[in-house]
């Protein structure tokens, strides 16, 4: 009998740490599978976010625009980050946000076929997280500016919907077994 309870004990420690191990995975594959973002989502004079995008190997240079998306209308100079200047393949872009500016800003991936690709492609193409604004005939990802009255500087997230719908998949068929 105490062989039994042994086993059953070290049957059911394995399933825990199966299904511990799966919850930390879950919180770890929104940023593996993330192509582009930006951080901090909200912002105020003199902050600054990061913004990065993780290309394709056939990406030699990404060219970085930012503008203002409300008055006073203005656009910076663009800045390019070749492939051997990336950190692990990741591209990425930091800017300082001015007193009545709201920035928004794209991306142009210059390819190796001397092709090239802007980013976001269009208002109604879909980026998780993050907001598409059209200004003239170019698409940018808006960053939110904090109100001078907002209190909401939590620094806990919400999951999106297609994590806790890959979070309830995975425990389902983890349960069957």
């Amino acid at each position: 009998m105490k062989k039994v309870n042994k086993l059953h004990g070290l049957i059911w420690n394995g399933i825990k740490m199966k299904q511990l191990f799966i919850v930390a995975l879950l919180f770890l594959l929104p940023t593996a599978i993330a192509e582009m973002s930006h951080t901090p989502k909200e912002l105020s004079a003199g902050e600054e976010f990061t913004a990065w995008i993780d290309a394709e190997d056939d990406v030699k240079a990404i060219t970085f625009y930012v503008c203002t998306l409300e008055e006073p209308y203005t656009c910076y100079k663009p800045e390019t980050v070749n492939r051997n200047d990336t950190v692990n393949g990741r591209f990425q872009f930091t800017y300082e946000v001015k007193n009545d500016d709201y920035p928004g800003y794209k991306y142009e991936l210059e390819k190796e076929d001397d092709s090239t690709e802007k980013i976001p492609a269009s208002e109604y193409s879909y980026y998780e997280g993050l907001e598409v604004e059209k200004m003239g005939d170019s698409y940018y990802f808006k960053v939110n500016i904090k109100e001078a009255s907002s209190e909401n500087d939590s620094l806990l997230t919400a999951p999106s919907i297609i994590t806790v719908l890959i979070l309830i998949t995975i425990i389902t068929i983890a349960g069957r077994r």
